[in-house]
């Protein structure tokens, strides 16, 4: 099994795969919103989803990802298979 570089370019890798797969546009109920009525509905700070959304990434908490994905209507275990299949396709083959 390939172990990723280092925490930061897992962090980077969860951040974008956030933005690309939720963020991209903002979106409830299928409709398109802002960072911040986006945020009040995951029931998150702001300035989280704009740490996430950064350049640099950032320090997720699973916490955090599990709010999004509760959010989302998406399970943990989809979430971090299609985060593998998609970031780390070697170690989803290797299952």
């Amino acid at each position: 099994m390939e172990k990723v570089k280092s925490i930061s370019e897992l962090n980077k890798g969860l951040c974008s795969f956030i933005k690309q797969r939720y963020f991209s546009p903002f979106k409830i109920d299928g409709k398109k919103t802002s960072l911040n009525q986006y945020a009040n509905a995951c029931n998150l700070a702001p300035s989280t989803i704009s740490k996430i959304n950064s350049v640099k990434g950032y320090n997720i908490p699973v916490s955090t990802i599990y709010t999004i994905t509760e959010f989302e209507e998406t399970s943990l275990e989809v979430f971090f298979k299609d985060f593998f299949a998609n970031f780390i396709p070697e170690l989803a083959s290797k299952k």
